[in-house]
């Protein structure tokens, strides 16, 4: 069995571990009476049996198992990355729903009764089910990738060879989103009156999806206005909204750079997208850069100013990327 296909396993068990948790859990404690399911304050104001609550929960968790056991079993038609997302959220699921038993339960048991549970324990199981969904991810690595193969697959024209002497000369230039501006104010305002509403039921609950609310919107907006610069130490997509860079690409990390039209339906759609194998920046469609990396994937960034602007973009990054192999920085693995 392939490293790959280990780690695939692991991180498979790993999501199966809540299910499994909650079958532990009903063998040897017995479901409360009574358990809180709702909180329009500190303490709450909706309950179930727990039985109920743990029949639903095992049965969400139960789903999650089976469902990253049949992606671990077919490793070899799942793409790797595809597989690693899937069981990532799989993980996620199954543990937040195992937490909303055990939260509830547990904090029955301390508190004495369901109608004294603090809003708090309705919060642990979605913190519970965030770090369990990150173990996952960390549990799923891919194999390294062979830097010569994915060098193959760019066009002979465009990738990046070694540079001595002379120095990279700076290039930049500034893209706006209106799509993802509009996007950061409906999320905004939705996010708002989510917020106020959950803070007249409760302070933690509220401070709680405020926290949430201000990092949704901060990193959508981030995006809206940006700056692309090429210099010595790579590509860097700088916010002009927040002082943040937003994403780096090292010289290193460059195997390939090209000119190309980026159509908005092969790369996912407008705005920030990801996909399997690629990922773009996109206003509208038309010229852009295309950044071939050492770890297969690709990214497309679209030069609103033109074709002309986009080459002279291009020439920057390939000079930077030569001059980071041509001093041995270029890696050996994605």
């Amino acid at each position: 069995m392939t490293s790959s296909r280990v780690q695939r396993v692991f991180a498979g068990v790993w999501a199966m571990v809540p299910f499994a948790a909650l079958l532990v859990a009903a063998t040897l404690w017995q479901a409360p009476a009574r358990v809180p399911t709702h909180w329009s304050s500190d303490l709450p104001d909706g309950f179930s049996t727990g039985a109920g609550v743990f029949t639903v929960t095992v049965s969400i968790a139960g789903f999650c198992a089976v469902a990253a056991a049949l992606v671990a079993a077919l490793a070899v038609v799942v793409p790797a990355l595809w597989s690693r997302w899937i069981v990532t959220v799989l993980a996620g699921v199954a543990a937040a729903a195992a937490a909303t038993y055990g939260a509830a339960a547990w904090g029955t048991h301390l508190a004495g009764t369901a109608e004294k549970v603090h809003v708090i324990w309705s919060i642990a199981p979605f913190v519970i089910g965030i770090l369990w969904a990150i173990a996952a991810y960390v549990l799923h690595r891919t194999e390294p990738v062979d830097r010569q193969a994915v060098i193959d697959t760019v066009p002979e024209r465009s990738r990046v060879v070694p540079v001595r002497g002379g120095d990279v000369v700076p290039w930049a230039t500034v893209v706006r989103s209106g799509t993802l501006f509009g996007t950061a104010i409906f999320v905004a305002v939705v996010l708002t009156v989510t917020t106020v509403l959950a803070w007249i039921s409760s302070l933690w609950l509220g401070l709680f999806v405020a926290v949430v609310s201000v990092a949704a919107v901060a990193f959508t907006a981030a995006w809206s206005r940006v700056e692309i610069r090429v210099d010595d130490g790579g590509l860097v997509l700088q916010s002009q909204v927040l002082p943040v860079p937003v994403l780096r690409v090292a010289a290193g990390d460059v195997v390939g750079v090209e000119v190309a039209d980026l159509d908005p339906m092969k790369w996912g759609g407008i705005g920030l997208r990801w996909l399997p194998d690629r990922s773009a920046y996109i206003v509208r469609g038309g010229p852009g850069i295309v950044v071939h990396r050492a770890s297969g994937r690709r990214l497309g960034i679209e030069i609103p100013e033109g074709e002309e602007v986009a080459a002279a973009g291009t020439h920057a990054l390939l000079q930077s990327a030569g001059r980071a192999l041509a001093a041995g920085h270029g890696r050996t693995a994605g």
